[in-house]
């Protein structure tokens, strides 16, 4: 109606509008606005007046920068698909000597990256199992939520799987909740308090672990026999586990200390200093030294050498602190 009134007057202004329609002004100013919107009225300020444009040239005026853009855009993705095309050459190359070189038994991948993109296809590529142990106590929440939705998609495609921790690790908020996503999904993670090697095993035919002089690349090991050697020490450590407990009682978490303690009872007595106890467990220098404390107080030691030979006099290695605890209570 506004419209049809303004090309019938060559021009219109909000005053009129609101004097001939009796619309609310604030209306007429709404309708107003939306008409120079689309370039159908052009106007110097808010009250008019407001001149008549023809639909045809507020439509030239409105749709060519959007088809200048749109032209843009297609050659954007012109050029981008011609780039891709290039790279395919590289690709299908760089993947032929990578399926040669896949019967190699032991890969060295130095860059962190290539580390995960070996792991993505790896974890795409399996079908049945996934064994993967995490020693050092909390991983960094950054770690977590990186392998969450990997971890995701395994377990929704029904590929068991199976992941160890150290007790030390049940105390960290950020890997009790990523352990609790999991357990929902179905995989199975538990607890040690030492013994282990990082490693992740795919379908118990390769395997990754840390390289020596590079922390965070791996090798890539496809030789069955080293791979059964790691599937087995796996197993072992995995059925002297216990299942983390997301939302651990003091009971549980009494007896995490006391399997922690007897760790340390036998470092000890290997003449471990503290430092190298505490990277073993996988905690901080300052709890293990607080355990170390309790030990000695439990024992009775005045230091560390009284300290093995009590670890020894009442058997401990054998016994754990507990009952090392009653033994020396009774001599």
């Amino acid at each position: 109606m506004i419209y049809s009134q303004a090309c019938a007057d060559g021009e219109i202004r909000v005053s009129t509008v609101e004097a001939r329609t009796g619309m609310p002004r604030a209306e007429v100013q709404t309708s107003i606005d939306r008409l120079v919107i689309l370039r159908l009225l052009r106007g110097k300020d808010s009250e008019g007046p407001f001149a008549v444009v023809p639909p045809a040239s507020a439509r030239t005026l409105l749709i060519t920068p959007a088809l200048q853009k749109l032209r843009q855009r297609e050659a954007q993705v012109n050029a981008m698909s011609a780039t891709f095309e290039s790279l395919m050459h590289v690709y299908e190359a760089a993947s032929k000597e990578r399926l040669q070189s896949a019967g190699r038994p032991f890969e060295e991948i130095k860059d962190p990256a290539d580390v995960r993109d070996v792991i993505a296809a790896l974890a795409a590529e399996c079908t049945t199992e996934v064994l993967t142990s995490h020693p050092g106590g909390a991983r960094p929440p950054e770690v977590l939520q990186e392998s969450l939705a990997r971890t995701q998609q395994l377990l929704a495609r029904g590929v068991n799987m199976r992941t160890l921790y150290q007790h030390s690790a049940r105390y960290d908020a950020a890997t009790a909740a990523h352990v609790e996503h999991l357990a929902e999904a179905g995989a199975q993670v538990r607890t040690v308090a030492e013994g282990f090697a990082q490693v992740i095993i795919f379908d118990r035919r390769e395997a990754l672990m840390p390289l020596r002089d590079h922390p965070r690349g791996a090798m890539l090991v496809r030789a069955l026999n080293f791979v059964d050697f790691a599937v087995d020490a796996y197993d072992r450590s995995w059925s002297a586990a216990s299942t983390f407990p997301v939302r651990p009682s003091r009971r549980l978490i009494a007896e995490a200390s006391e399997d922690v303690k007897a760790r340390i009872i036998r470092l000890l007595a290997d003449g471990e200093e503290d430092r190298k106890i505490a990277s073993r467990l996988g905690m901080s220098l300052r709890s293990c030294q607080r355990h170390i404390s309790e030990i000695m107080k439990r024992l009775g030691a005045r230091n560390r050498l009284h300290a093995g030979y009590l670890i020894h006099k009442h058997g401990l290695l054998e016994s754990g602190p507990a009952e090392g605890s009653r033994a020396k209570a009774d001599a």
